[in-house]
């Protein structure tokens, strides 16, 4: 059985909720007035049409929180965005424009997120953005006004359509240590074959590699959620890598009832390596004889096979219930 860690500086691993509307826990939409937390326990997060932070307001979004855009939502900032090992997860679709925009005025910072398929649009100088993952199939990365100058370093930069970061005006924005998407540095004015970059940018110095460790558990399943002491469940993983490299990594689920330890199958860990793209692993985990019947969630666990890393996920969508033989079915379901 391994402790429940924090996530490390060098993992970034997040968990992504399912594509469709009716599997978002929360729906936002209208302004936000008051100082909010978006928080773990109700991710996914939905937006729908422009949610505009008033500029008294502040919004925290706790680390492995995924907050999902339908077309076109954008996140209008006035107040303070604070975002932390976050998951923007816009639409990848060209007619799409999907947006996160801090307006002048405004601060905050966005660090170890994953933004994927929307722009950051920065018209303020307060916020930094740092050790990121930003790839914006549908356009722009990040679009920095002719006034502002952010703190923009030690991101890297993929796959974004048009470019990584693009600068208004004339006025220079700098810009270094970010990984532009290839050794040899951005594209655009820059020397390289990576992402694109205008000229108001100044990219050196740069990354010549990956800043960081991408990898998310875009989804998964259980076979079943309803079962015996004894039985041996099926629990599959979906990991995207998005490196150009592997990482090998263990699988490690428990079960959790409140005021109970967890219940871990630690001899069925599953030491896996995650090639870059999409990986589906399925992994048994064996319940004891004597499991207690009642309900049980699901801890999704992910962690580095150095153990220096461990991200536990709770999915109620996935809640188990154990059938204790020697009692009423419907008992043990009202329990």
């Amino acid at each position: 059985m391994h402790p429940l860690r924090g996530l490390g500086a060098g993992l970034l691993l997040l968990l992504l909720g399912l594509a469709d509307a009716a599997e978002a826990r929360h729906l936002v939409h209208g302004d936000i007035r008051v100082d909010t937390v978006w928080t773990a326990d109700r991710a996914p997060y939905l937006l729908t049409g422009t949610i505009a932070l008033a500029p008294e307001a502040r919004l925290r979004i706790e680390p492995r929180v995924t907050v999902r855009f339908q077309p076109e939502a954008r996140l209008l900032i006035r107040g303070r965005l604070v975002a932390e090992k976050v998951h923007f997860d816009g639409r990848e679709d060209l007619a799409n424009r999907e947006a996160i925009v801090y307006r002048a005025g405004s601060s905050g910072y966005v660090r170890h997120c994953i933004l994927e398929n929307l722009e950051l649009a920065l018209e303020t100088s307060d916020v930094a953005v740092t050790d990121n993952l930003i790839a914006n199939r549908n356009g722009s990365g990040v679009n920095v006004s002719r006034q502002a100058a952010p703190f923009i370093a030690h991101n890297d930069f993929q796959h974004n359509s048009y470019f990584a970061v693009y600068k208004a005006g004339r006025q220079r924005l700098n810009a270094p240590d970010n990984y532009w998407g290839a050794a040899d540095g951005p594209g655009g004015v820059g020397p390289g074959g990576g992402d694109a970059v205008n000229a108001q940018v100044d990219f050196r110095p740069f990354a010549p590699h990956a800043n960081g460790t991408h990898v998310v558990l875009k989804a998964h399943r259980l076979d079943r959620h309803e079962c015996r002491p004894g039985d041996q469940l099926q629990l599959e993983f979906t990991l995207l890598n998005f490196n150009a490299f592997a990482h090998d990594l263990i699988l490690d689920p428990s079960l959790n009832r409140e005021g109970s330890a967890p219940v871990h199958s630690a001899e069925d860990d599953l030491n896996v390596r995650v090639q870059p793209g999409l990986s589906v692993f399925t992994r048994p985990f064996q319940l004891p004889e004597n499991l207690p019947g009642g309900r049980y969630d699901i801890l999704w666990g992910v962690m580095k096979n150095d153990l220096s890393t461990y991200l536990a996920i709770k999915s109620e969508n996935d809640a188990l219930t154990v059938i204790d033989p020697g009692k009423n079915h419907s008992d043990q379901e009202e329990r």
